[in-house]
């Protein structure tokens, strides 16, 4: 070998053994100390009581309250108390709901609406036959995603279709009010109505627009074929004209409030009073709707004005027809509802992830779309007639088919508006705990609001160890406070927890979760990095500002 080489190999030698020695030392943790079953013990017993106190305050004094902390990690219950009560869990009643969703349909599941249709098509592009609007539950549908469908039609090469467009949303029962199915006396939140095919929330917004002439013209938003808007007639010197635009009003819904009276003497300004615009709506013989409107935004101003739609079926079905005449496929502008026939076929569909819907749900707590969800669930197992029934049973099913202990579960809706519900937090962790181990477990976290960052929890818990590290999911009414969900300790193990409380200290509740969520994030079973939580019934007490508005029911 030559004296070069030597040199080579030798300087060789130093660098990697230097490089190996520096990566050693950077990457290197300093090892964990050794942790007996005793100090595992002793931890578990010192987290029990710093809850404790959170929960022995005077605040739970006159309360009912039922907690559980889960291990994910070591499957092992951690902490309890009263975790077997059934208490009403308000908006955490959607985690069943929605996880029966993910359970049924996977969680690459999506929600379908689809075109059929009768007959077939010609060289000319002339569908001999009809088409059928079929939904399943996707209450997300806009105008945008008919206008997709109508596309996708255009593109199968249908220039004309000979029969009529139908709109068919029978994949649910036709008891569409949440208080009826939930067999509720009381009607919490007055939610749309719950229907398998629909637009835009069931909700139809008149637009009424005047020019700086003062010429009325109005527009529905989805337009529709089964919509029809027009002025309310009013009869001036024997002809038919529409009602007159008041001039120099300012634009508003309602009279402003009277103006004090000024001591020092002036000329007293002219009072101009807000405009008013009123939509009546009529529902005529053949089902579609007429909105008639009457007033004036006032020059150069707009008004858009919400009504519920009589037959959403068959405004879908009236704006499927209405965007294929835009894009070029002549067909009839009379729409109608029919059951689509089992021979027809699929040639158009618009697919709607299910995370979609359910991030919604979980994170901002709608209560429309949960009740959608929970109608899916028993669409999706044959609940064609009563489908809140069925939904019920299959969610209730769920639980056994994951080995969650139902504990008298009671659940009479899919959002947990119903006061009646009735569940216990021994049933929800166990839940939360399958469903982690669930194949779409990761998804279903996804789904729950994040500490500090979104949904109903992104103004709680900021500053902490649970900020951007809790997900949950919240529950607000009047007397009842709760929240379920993950929180990572220090160690890096995965905890699902429960708190359910039911009394007059809603706000106080909520404060004694952040502690508690806190408590369970600077949780370890090494002591020595245990961070304190401060826990006094003073703070508890203290933090009676208002907390995030929920999305579940605004309650007071």
């Amino acid at each position: 070998m030559s004296r070069l080489t030597t040199c080579v190999v030798i300087i060789s030698c130093v660098v990697l053994t230097f490089v190996q020695g520096q990566d050693t030392t950077l990457t290197r943790r300093p090892a964990a100390p050794f942790l007996s079953q005793y100090d595992s013990t002793v931890a578990v017993i010192n987290l029990g009581q710093r809850l404790d106190k959170i929960f022995d305050t005077n605040v739970y004094r006159k309360s009912k309250v039922s907690c559980a902390v889960w291990s994910v990690t070591r499957n092992k219950l951690l902490y309890e108390r009263n975790a077997d009560q059934c208490l009403t869990p308000a908006s955490t009643t959607k985690l069943f709901t929605t996880a029966a969703a993910f359970h049924a349909l996977g969680r690459d599941g999506t929600i379908d609406t689809e075109v059929r249709a009768t007959g077939k098509i010609d060289s000319a592009g002339l569908l001999h036959g009809d088409l059928y609007l079929v939904g399943h539950g996707d209450a997300l549908m806009t105008i945008n995603d008919i206008e997709y469908l109508a596309d996708v039609l255009f593109r199968a090469g249908i220039r004309a279709v000979a029969g009529h467009v139908y709109g068919d949303g029978s994949f649910f029962d036709n008891v569409t009010d949440r208080a009826l199915y939930s067999g509720d006396s009381e009607d919490v939140e007055k939610l749309g109505p719950i229907t398998a095919l629909g637009l835009h929330k069931n909700t139809i917004a008149v637009v009424v627009s005047a020019s700086s002439k003062g010429i009325i013209s109005a527009q529905t938003i989805p337009a529709s074929d089964a919509l029809r808007v027009e002025p309310i007639q009013t009869k001036v010197r024997g002809k038919t004209n529409p009602a007159p635009v008041r001039k120099k009003q300012r634009y508003g819904d309602a009279p402003p409030d009277p103006e004090p009276r000024q001591r020092k003497r002036r000329k007293r300004a002219r009072k101009v009073r807000a405009p008013r615009v009123s939509v009546v709506s009529v529902v005529q013989p053949n089902g579609f709707q007429l909105l008639q409107y009457k007033g004036s935004p006032g020059r150069n101003r707009t008004v858009t004005l919400y009504v519920g739609m009589y037959s959403p079926a068959l405004v879908a079905a009236g704006a499927l027809s209405n965007r294929m005449r835009s894009g070029g496929i002549s067909v009839s502008d009379t729409v109608f509802t029919k059951v689509a026939p089992a021979s027809s076929r699929v040639i158009a569909t618009f697919r709607r992830p299910l995370t979609d819907i359910v991030s919604i749900v979980n994170k901002r707590s709608d209560n429309y779309l949960a009740e959608h969800v929970f109608k899916i669930v028993g669409g999706l197992y044959g609940g064609q007639t009563n489908t809140a029934d069925r939904a019920r049973n299959k969610v209730l099913a769920t639980l056994d088919s994951l080995r969650v202990e139902r504990n008298g579960s009671l659940l009479n809706d899919g959002s947990g508006l119903s006061r009646r519900n009735k569940v216990c937090a021994l049933t929800q962790v166990s839940l939360l705990n399958q469903v982690a181990n669930s194949g779409y477990g990761d998804v279903f976290k996804s789904t729950l609001s994040i500490a500090g960052v979104d949904g109903t929890l992104r103004r709680r818990m900021l500053g902490t160890f649970a900020a951007n590290n809790a997900h949950g999911k919240t529950g607000t009414l009047r007397n009842t406070s709760s929240i379920s969900g993950y929180v990572t300790t220090l160690d890096g193990e995965q905890l699902a927890f429960s708190f359910i409380s039911n009394g007059a200290n809603v706000r106080s509740y909520k404060a004694a979760e952040n502690i508690a969520i806190t408590v369970l994030a600077n949780y370890s079973y090494d002591s020595s990095r245990t961070q304190p939580v401060p826990i006094t019934f003073q703070e508890v007490e203290a933090d009676s500002a208002p907390m995030e508005p929920e999305y579940d029911f605004p309650e007071n």
